[in-house]
C-alpha cells in the first residue's frame, strides 16, 4: 500500500498504536494532522497571533452602500481530487451586527458549509458557485463543519467579536 507524506510534526507509531501530533520537536506549528483530525472530529488549530497585535477594532457601520453585506470569499477545497478537504481560509472573524455575503466556490466535490449554532447550512455542488448573506448578531465562537467530509477533517471556525 503507497504510503502519504505527512504534515510536519506527525509521527507515524508502531503497528496498533495511536499516531501522535504536535510539534514532534520540530518547531512546527500545527498541533493536529489531518488523519488525527479526522479520527478525533476535533477543529483546525487556530492560525497564530501575532506578538504585541490586538485584533483589529470593528467599525462602526458594516454594509455596503448597496445594503449588501460584507463581500467575504470561502473557497471549498479538495485540492486536485486529492482527498485532503478544507476551508479557505478555515478561520473567521467578524464583528457583532456585521452582515457578510458569503461566496462559497468548491472545487471537484458536493459540499456543504454548515454552522448549527447559527442555523447556517449552505450547499454548494461541485464546480459551482453559490452566495449567501448573514448577519452575525451574537459575539461567540461556532464551529463550521462539511457534513459530508467532517471525518475528512473539513472543519473551520467562526469568532464573531
Amino acid at each position: 500500500m503507497p504510503t502519504r507524506a505527512r504534515r510536519a510534526g506527525h509521527q507515524e507509531a508502531s503497528a496498533g498504536e495511536d499516531k501522535i501530533c504536535g510539534d514532534g520537536g520540530t518547531g512546527g506549528d500545527i498541533d493536529a494532522c489531518g488523519d488525527c483530525l479526522r479520527r478525533s472530529g476535533s477543529r483546525p488549530p487556530p492560525p497564530p497571533e501575532e506578538p504585541g497585535v490586538s485584533p483589529t477594532p470593528c467599525p462602526p457601520t458594516f454594509s455596503d452602500a448597496a445594503g449588501g453585506g460584507t463581500p467575504f470569499s470561502v473557497n471549498l477545497e479538495d485540492e486536485n481530487g486529492s482527498g485532503e478537504y478544507e476551508f479557505d481560509p478555515a478561520w473567521m472573524t467578524f464583528c457583532a451586527g456585521e452582515t457578510v455575503t458569503f461566496t462559497f466556490t468548491s472545487e471537484t466535490e458536493y459540499h456543504t458549509f454548515e454552522v448549527d449554532d447559527l442555523d447556517i447550512f449552505v450547499e454548494v455542488e461541485a464546480e459551482d458557485t453559490q452566495t449567501f448573506t448573514f448577519t452575525f448578531d451574537e459575539p461567540g465562537e461556532y464551529q463550521v463543519v462539511c457534513e459530508p467530509h467532517r471525518w475528512d477533517g473539513m472543519l473551520g471556525t467562526i469568532i464573531v467579536r
